[in-house]
This record gives C-alpha cells, sequence and structure tokens, in this order.
C-alpha cells in the first residue's frame, strides 16, 4: 500500500492508539445471578482412625464469604456404617494458627479397619447423601528421602523434598505427599499469599506441629511397578535445618479424581492457557460435590531439611 503523507499517517495512527491507551475506563458492575446452592461432601475412612467427614454449603463464585464457620453445615445426621456396626458423627473443630481460624469437620467415636465396607449415610433438610468405600488400599514403603534446593514445575522455580518408593504391583494406585514439621513465627508462606507471616496468631517461642499436605495427587498409570519419584516444593520457608517426617498417602480412585479436579482447576486459574476445569459428577450424581473415599499412610521417614542457600 502507497501513502503520499506516510509521516502524517503514522503520526495519526499513534495518536489514536495513544489516545486510547490513556482515554477513561469505565468500570462494569457484574450482577449476581441467581445461585443454586449444593453442598459439598469429603469423607475419608483410613485404617486405624475415626471417620472425619467434611460437610459445607458451597458459594457463588464472587461471594466475599470464607468464614469456614459459615460454611459448615451444622445439625446434620451423618453416620458411618459397616455390618452391624454403626457410627454416629458429631461435629467437631480445631483451631488452626496458620489461618488464625477453626476448621469444622464432623468426627466418628470407632476407628475404622482394614479390608471392610463402610457406608456414609447423611441427612440434612430433607435430603440424603449417601455412598460407599472399602479399606482393601496398600501402603507403599519409602526408600529414601533427599533434598534439592532448585527445581522447575509449572508453578516456578524453588526448593523441594524428594520421595522415592516403589509403586504397589498389580494395583491401580493414586499417590499424595504428606510431610509433619515445627512451625513458628518466623515460618513464612513461600507463595507470599497477602502476608509476610504465614502464623500470625503465634507468639515468639511458640512452635507448632504443621502437616502439609500435597496440593497435587499422582497416578502410577504408565509407571506400575517402577520406582516413583515425587518432587514436591513445601509449603513453608525455613531459616534454620528442619526435621521433618515425610508419608506418602495410597488414595482410593473416587479421592485422587476429586483432588484431581481440584488441581486442574487451580493450575487453569494461574495459567490462562490451561483448558478450564470443572468439577464433574461423582458418588453422589448432581445432589452434591465431593467424595467419600478411603487412604492408608506409609510409615514416616525422618529427614533434615537443609537450609536453601
Amino acid at each position: 500500500m502507497n501513502f503520499k503523507n506516510k509521516p502524517q499517517v503514522i503520526a495519526f495512527l499513534l495518536l489514536v492508539i495513544a489516545s486510547n491507551m490513556f482515554k477513561c475506563q469505565t468500570e462494569v458492575a457484574l450482577p449476581q445471578l441467581s445461585y443454586d446452592e449444593r453442598v459439598i461432601i469429603q469423607g475419608v475412612i483410613e485404617p486405624d482412625s475415626v471417620p472425619i467427614v467434611h460437610f459445607n454449603r458451597t458459594v457463588p463464585y464472587l461471594s466475599t464469604t470464607t468464614d469456614a464457620a459459615k460454611l459448615v453445615i451444622r445439625n446434620a445426621d451423618i453416620t458411618v456404617t459397616t455390618s452391624g456396626e454403626t457410627d454416629q458423627l458429631l461435629l467437631d473443630s480445631t483451631y488452626r494458627p496458620l489461618d488464625c481460624r477453626y476448621d469444622y469437620f464432623y468426627k466418628g467415636g470407632i476407628k475404622a479397619k482394614h479390608n471392610t465396607t463402610y457406608t456414609l449415610t447423611i441427612i440434612d433438610r430433607a435430603k440424603t447423601y449417601t455412598a460407599t468405600t472399602t479399606t482393601t488400599l496398600t501402603p507403599v514403603t519409602i526408600d529414601s528421602v533427599s533434598y534439592t534446593p532448585a527445581f522447575k514445575d509449572l508453578y516456578g522455580e524453588h526448593e523441594g523434598v524428594i520421595t522415592y518408593f516403589k509403586d504397589i504391583p498389580y494395583e491401580e494406585n493414586y499417590y499424595r505427599f504428606e510431610m509433619l514439621r515445627a512451625a513458628d513465627v518466623s515460618s513464612r508462606d513461600v507463595t507470599g499469599n497477602n502476608r509476610d507471616l504465614l502464623v500470625p496468631c503465634l507468639q515468639e517461642g511458640d512452635t507448632i506441629m504443621y502437616r502439609e499436605i500435597g496440593r497435587s495427587v499422582y497416578s502410577d498409570e504408565n509407571l506400575k511397578s517402577q520406582q516413583i519419584k515425587l518432587i514436591i516444593e513445601p509449603a513453608l520457608t525455613h531459616q534454620v535445618v528442619v526435621v521433618i517426617f515425610v508419608r506418602i498417602q495410597t488414595l482410593d480412585k473416587s479421592t485422587y479424581e476429586f483432588y484431581e479436579q481440584l488441581d486442574g482447576q487451580k493450575l487453569s486459574q494461574y495459567n490462562p492457557f490451561v483448558e478450564p476445569v470443572f468439577i464433574r459428577d461423582g458418588q453422589f450424581g448432581k445432589a452434591a460435590a465431593g467424595f467419600f473415599g478411603s487412604m492408608i499412610r506409609s510409615e514416616p521417614v525422618r529427614f533434615e531439611m537443609p537450609l536453601d542457600d
């Protein structure tokens, strides 16, 4: 294309671009559409532990309600049954100093057994939710734990705890990392999410034991009976050498599928090029989101996590 007055044309185009960049921006208020509240159930059975079930209501995406005390559904009738035995779960809570809030859940009183089928029944506001799980999972044996000051994944470069173990043969298995460590006022959130200290409710000299659960879950697909290497970024920083106790959780398929979808949602929010993930109907169909599953943990392995120099 031939312009006789090219300098004038270029100047005009630059003026148009600049005016578009600096013109007033209009804020548009998004209307709050009607929302059908849905419950979410997260229940797990572990041999030699009592049943724990989180029973909460969901809220719209733009809702400002994040207080666990307002999300928990109270006065529900929740039971876990097996042949000849019924465990009535009662509402309970534990304080979480890292978040300065309480965690609410329904807790049973009868320890679960291995190789047993359990049925969860929840009755709330004339609605009934039910699902079953069987405690047939096999724990892995951790071969060793090590450390790397830097590794890269989809979330960037950071330090990592490396866990080695062999996949359980002849089974369809799903795994998740778990770590127990001490935390105090010097411990900081590695993501720096909205606050400098992750433990603002602790005083100088206070120490708590913090159980960190890996944000991702893993399938042994294409890794049957092979040696597995998991590299996990710790959630907290540390300023001194920290003693940690590492476990590997073996999960059933229902538990794995739910947390895999949650992990996919987080990744799609972090990376705009990842296709959005939606929570699919699970054991409770369209009546509720969530799962009722089983897990078993490996024996803990002690490891001294060095300083990240």
